[in-house]
């Protein structure tokens, strides 16, 4: 009796930790795009995922909802815009029914824990930031995105500058990119 207790033990040990190495929102992704198997797998997929951006603050995919179908993300400020917006959930309903599975290059983003968030966030989001730091090159901004709470869905809203920020999963480019890093694993 013992031993069957310790083999359903290992077993539901075996279950819990299966997918462990595997990101949120990569097995919807290989659902929409069955092509990302015949790659590699859903642990290889999330390995990748760190590649892209390794310096960034933000780990996770995170989601982009809109009534357009694109391949890459325009300048936001063409529209008269400050930023591109994403959240950690997808929002189908809210914002158009094209989601898409995102990830981002966000290394000095303005939060909500700065104390002079809302002063800052007031500059960040003028398109024409007047608070930028002056470098030796061209000026660039003090903050690359944001990341607070969101008013739409209770978890947090992160927003980039600018579409290279952004790395749309599932894309052309990104299966390129993960066939050319499963062949170099």
């Amino acid at each position: 009796m013992e031993d069957i207790r310790k083999i359903i033990d290992k077993v539901r040990y075996f279950d819990e930790n299966l997918n462990m190495g595997t990101k949120d929102g990569v097995d919807s992704l290989f659902k929409q795009h069955p092509e990302l198997e015949n790659i590699g797998t859903k642990q290889e997929y999330s390995q990748y995922l760190d590649t892209i951006f390794p310096n960034s603050k933000i780990k996770d995919i995170v989601y982009h909802s809109s009534e357009s179908k694109f391949t890459k993300f325009k300048d936001p400020s063409s529209s008269g815009l400050s930023h591109i917006w994403f959240s950690e959930k997808p929002l189908s309903n809210q914002f158009g029914s094209n989601v898409y599975f995102v990830v981002l290059n966000l290394q000095n983003p303005l939060s909500e824990d700065n104390p002079d968030y809302v002063k800052e966030l007031k500059f960040f989001e003028a398109p024409l930031n007047p608070n930028w730091i002056n470098t030796e090159e061209l000026p660039r901004f003090k903050y690359d995105g944001t990341i607070r709470s969101s008013r739409v869905d209770g978890g947090k809203s992160i927003t980039v500058r600018k579409p290279e920020q952004a790395h749309i999963l599932g894309s052309k480019e990104d299966i390129e990119g993960f066939t050319q890093y499963s062949k170099n694993k």
